[in-house]
């Protein structure tokens, strides 16, 4: 839902521009056309099956080529850097502007010739998320965000609290649970507490599910495993549209934190809504 009030920032714009030119240049040349030489196996203990493509190392080296130019002495952690040299990480905990990068999220629809798929980066200073934005090419929508200024698509300034249900309605919440990382006890009551609620299918594209939210299309997800590629620049987007990406515990996610169960929803009732039904 788009509302009247705030201006995007020229920094949002440029940053915005620059993920959909990179799409332009890296990703979409690639859709549908990969070679079997193209495609990479990208095997992790956690997830042994896992893809990278030629579009995912040739978006990245553009990307970090030209997020370092918007802000001074900035850096760059990037997926697919980090699965070579996972000590790349600690330069979340410095003091110098980092860009956490996800040149493709959704590898695997993409691989496979489908969507949904997304280009992701976030602003990250001492840990603290500042700016960020998530380009969907297939929509050619691109969400942007920047700390105590609002999110934005397409440059109009959106509130997903002000588009979410009314949390008091007796309808079954609309969510998605990922449960795939989770351990097993984790997995098996959450599966048991969501079945009164409309699940909505995963389309393992986090790009997708924070744009989802910050549209207020579903009530809520669940995460577990925090790769902070694929959560912090849909997290801040999704706070700044008025929404809530918080453990249940009721600290907020953070970009440092690794595996714990997160619950993002659109609206602060939605989501005490759906840790009361899910976690309590």
């Amino acid at each position: 839902m788009s509302t009247p009030g705030g201006v995007q920032s020229a920094f949002l714009k440029q940053l915005g521009s620059l993920l959909r030119e990179v799409s332009a240049r890296e990703i979409m040349p690639r859709f549908r056309k990969l070679s079997a030489a193209d495609v990479f196996q990208k095997p992790s203990h956690e997830d042994p099956t896992d893809l990278v493509t030629a579009a995912d190392r040739a978006a990245e080296i553009a990307l970090g080529e030209r997020l370092c130019e918007l802000v001074a002495g900035s850096s760059v952690v990037g997926e697919e850097a980090v699965a070579a040299d996972h000590t790349l990480l600690a330069r979340l905990r410095g003091s110098a502007p980092v860009w956490v990068v996800d040149p493709l999220d959704g590898t695997r629809n993409f691989a496979a010739g489908h969507g949904p798929f997304g280009v992701m980066a976030a602003l990250v200073e001492r840990g603290e998320l500042l700016a960020s934005a998530i380009y969907l090419p297939e929509r050619d929508q691109v969400f942007c965000a920047e700390r105590g200024q609002g999110a934005y698509l397409d440059g109009e300034r959106i509130v997903a609290s002000a588009a979410a249900r009314d949390a008091s309605a007796s309808g079954a919440l609309r969510g998605t649970p990922y449960a795939r990382f989770m351990p097993a006890a984790a997995r098996a009551e959450l599966e048991a507490r969501s079945v009164t609620h409309t699940l909505i299918p995963g389309v393992t594209c986090a790009a997708h599910e924070y744009a989802e939210l910050a549209l207020a299309r579903k009530d809520y997800v669940v995460y577990f495993r925090l790769l902070p590629w694929d959560h912090a620049p849909g997290a801040l987007i999704v706070r700044e549209a008025g929404g809530v990406v918080r453990h249940p515990s009721g600290r907020d996610y953070a970009v440092l934190d690794e595996a714990e169960l997160t619950l993002a929803a659109p609206s602060e009732e939605l989501w005490q809504r759906a840790k009361r039904e899910l976690f309590e």
